[in-house]
């Protein structure tokens, strides 16, 4: 019997890329899928898109906006999904101040300060400052300005509107795990916790010295999660 397959999914201004040595190495003996998700301003259209082009039945682990996106998947087909990855995300809806943020760097971007955006109000944010921040901070840029201002804009309109996922989360009786950078200032450790609090069966895999993007900056520990989350039952 084949391993089923996976379909990962990256967060806000990201791309296949982030997940490519996962790929490679933990899930080289499967069926492996990245939707690109730079369609729609709505997380819901994104889902039922993405959906769309799955597997009839597969695990799912997202990122930050793709963790997002992968609960709204689950709310929409809980019977597709057979395990469930969170990765430095939040189940909450925007905060007012910041979508107020939110729209003011869509403005900005507009303008055409796209790189200007994501190098001095979000890069700062993401990463724990480690020996590798700079390299890591090159990467990021460069997925960034190759998905463009459209993108940008899209995507954070669908932030800005995203649903509350806490009804979502409190139904989920597949393994779960919730994986996260200690020192993640986007998605603090605490949004996990309160997630775990939601879904009393899922497993915590917290990241030490690592912030947002825990996939590039810690790959072996991040691995290390995704190979036990994948052996859950």
């Amino acid at each position: 019997m084949n391993p089923e397959p996976i379909v990962l999914i990256p967060g806000h201004m990201c791309d296949h890329r982030v997940f490519q040595d996962q790929v490679k190495g933990v899930f080289n003996d499967r069926d492996v899928s990245i939707p690109v998700i730079t369609c729609s301003e709505s997380i819901t259209d994104i889902a039922e898109m993405t959906l769309a082009s799955c597997p009839s039945t597969f695990g799912l682990a997202g990122h930050s906006m793709g963790g997002i996106i992968a609960m709204e998947m689950y709310r929409l087909a809980p019977e597709r999904i057979s395990r469930l990855a969170l990765i430095s995300t939040n189940h909450k809806p925007e905060k007012p101040e910041a979508a107020r943020q939110r729209e003011a760097r869509i403005d900005s971007v507009k303008k055409g300060n796209l790189r200007e955006v994501i190098r001095d109000e979000m890069k700062p944010a993401y990463l724990h400052d480690g020996p590798y921040k700079n390299l890591f901070l090159k990467f990021i840029m460069v997925m960034a300005l190759d998905l463009g201002a459209s993108v940008f804009i899209k995507q954070s309109r669908a932030l800005i509107s995203r649903p509350d996922q806490t009804a979502t989360l409190s139904q989920v009786d597949v393994p779960v795990a919730l994986i996260f950078g200690e020192e993640d200032q986007l998605c603090p450790p605490e949004y996990h916790f309160a997630m775990k609090n939601l879904i009393p069966h899922a497993e915590i895999f917290a990241i030490s010295e690592s912030g947002h993007m825990t996939m590039i900056e810690q790959p072996s520990k991040f691995d290390n999660a995704l190979k036990e989350w994948i052996s859950l039952q």
